[in-house]
């Protein structure tokens, strides 16, 4: 599938194949991500860029880990626009990621049932 936004094949393969890790890694990512995003929109609704800033590079490396690249590329560009205090654009992205991270959870469960 070419929209996934959870390349589960990537993710196997950066940990040689250990499918308890992954469920391990995974099942982390789905409980934090959700505080972890909660926790970003409070500081979007505060006007706090320097804490969004902070937390949006958090989000990026948990993505990361996962190998979930668009949840990357879109937590990259909250991180940079925060840093720039540009609020505006900051909330933008961050709607663009909460309906990527939401999929990916999906998609995650599904590999993980499976």
């Amino acid at each position: 599938m070419t929209d996934s936004i959870f390349d589960s094949h990537q993710f196997l393969q950066s940990l040689a194949g250990d499918e308890e890790l992954a469920h391990e890694l995974l099942g982390a990512f789905m409980e934090d991500s959700p505080e972890r995003k909660k926790a970003l929109a409070q500081a979007l609704d505060e006007n706090d860029a320097e804490k969004a800033s902070k937390l949006a590079h958090s989000l990026k490396g948990m993505c990361g880990v996962v190998r979930a690249k668009p949840l990357v590329d879109v937590a990259l560009l909250m991180e940079n626009s925060a840093r720039e205090n540009d609020l505006e654009t900051t909330k933008t992205h961050f709607s663009e990621f909460t309906v990527k991270l939401d999929k990916a959870h999906e998609e995650m469960k599904t590999f993980s049932q499976g």
